[in-house]
C-alpha cells in the first residue's frame, strides 16, 4: 500500500496525519486514535497498523491537536475538542464501508462515544479509558481532567449501547492507569454487540505500545487476534454521506 502524510483541519487546528490506500485506490476504512500524554502521537501504533495491511482496509492515523506534528497546545485541549477532531478525521475515510476504529486509552473513549455517528463494524481498544460526562470541557492542564474510571454516565458507555459490531479489548494485567472495572464497564455497555472479547497481556502496564513492538510472541498473538476479529466482522453498509453533519469537518 502507498503511504502518505497529509494535513487536515478540524476544531480550528491543523492535524497531521498518515494514511494508506487499499490496492483498489479507495480511501482507508480503519482509523486509529492515540491516547493522552505529551509524547503520544500517530507513530506509536504504526508498527501494528502495518501488520494489519493484509486485511486490505487501509488505515489512517493522526496527531490530535497539541500532540506530535499537529498545531495547538495540549494543556488547552479537551475531550469535546478531540471528539470534533476525530469527526474531522473520519471524514477522510471510505464512505462506502463501515469503518474499523482502533483506540488506545483516551482514544478508546473517543471512539466509543462516537460509535452512534460513525457506525463502525468493529472496535479494537487497548487499555480503554472512560471519563464522566462532566469532563467534556476540562482542559488537559494536568489537574482539571478527571482520572479514568468506571463512570456510569460516561459518554463512552452511552455510545457503546448502540454498537452492533464486534468489540475486542486488549487489556494490560498490570495497568496502573485504567482499572479492570473500566473494562467491565465497556463490556456491560456493549450488550448489543455481535461479539465481545478481551485479551489480557500479563506483565504489561498501561503503556502497551511502548513494549509490545519488542515482544515478538505477544505481538503476534495480538495481531493474529485482531485479524481474526476483523475478518469475521459483519460488513455494515455505511449510511454516511459527504453532507452528514455528524462527520462534516467544517462543523468541528
Amino acid at each position: 500500500m502507498d503511504t502518505e502524510d497529509f494535513v487536515f483541519e478540524g476544531n480550528g487546528q491543523k492535524m497531521t496525519a498518515t494514511r494508506t490506500a487499499p490496492a483498489d485506490g479507495s480511501r482507508p476504512a480503519l482509523l486509529a486514535l492515540h491516547g493522552l500524554g505529551e509524547t503520544s502521537s500517530r507513530h506509536r501504533i504504526r508498527y501494528l497498523l502495518e501488520e494489519l495491511e493484509p486485511t486490505g482496509l487501509g488505515w489512517l492515523s493522526f496527531d490530535f491537536s497539541g500532540n506530535g506534528d499537529s498545531t495547538g497546545l495540549l494543556r488547552e485541549s479537551t475531550l469535546r475538542g478531540r471528539l470534533a477532531e476525530t469527526r474531522a478525521a473520519a471524514a477522510h475515510l471510505d464512505r462506502d464501508r463501515a469503518p474499523v476504529l482502533i483506540g488506545t486509552s483516551m482514544g478508546a473513549h473517543l471512539a466509543a462515544a462516537l460509535t452512534p455517528q460513525l457506525r463502525p463494524r468493529a472496535l479494537v481498544f487497548f487499555c480503554p479509558a472512560a471519563y464522566p460526562a462532566s469532563a467534556a470541557d476540562s482542559p488537559f492542564d494536568g489537574s482539571s481532567l478527571a482520572r479514568p474510571g468506571n463512570y456510569p454516565d460516561s459518554p463512552a458507555y452511552a455510545g457503546l449501547a448502540e454498537f452492533d459490531g464486534d468489540l475486542l479489548i486488549i487489556g494490560a494485567a498490570e495497568d496502573q492507569v485504567v482499572a479492570r472495572t473500566v473494562v467491565e464497564g465497556y463490556l456491560d455497555s456493549a450488550e448489543r454487540a455481535r461479539s465481545t472479547e478481551v485479551l489480557w497481556l500479563e506483565g504489561y502496564d498501561h503503556f502497551v505500545h511502548r513494549r509490545l513492538p519488542d515482544e515478538p510472541a505477544d505481538r503476534e498473538r495480538v495481531v493474529r487476534t485482531i485479524r481474526r476479529v476483523l475478518s469475521a466482522s459483519i460488513s455494515i453498509p455505511s449510511p454516511r454521506q459527504a453532507t452528514d453533519p455528524a462527520i462534516d469537518p467544517q462543523r468541528g
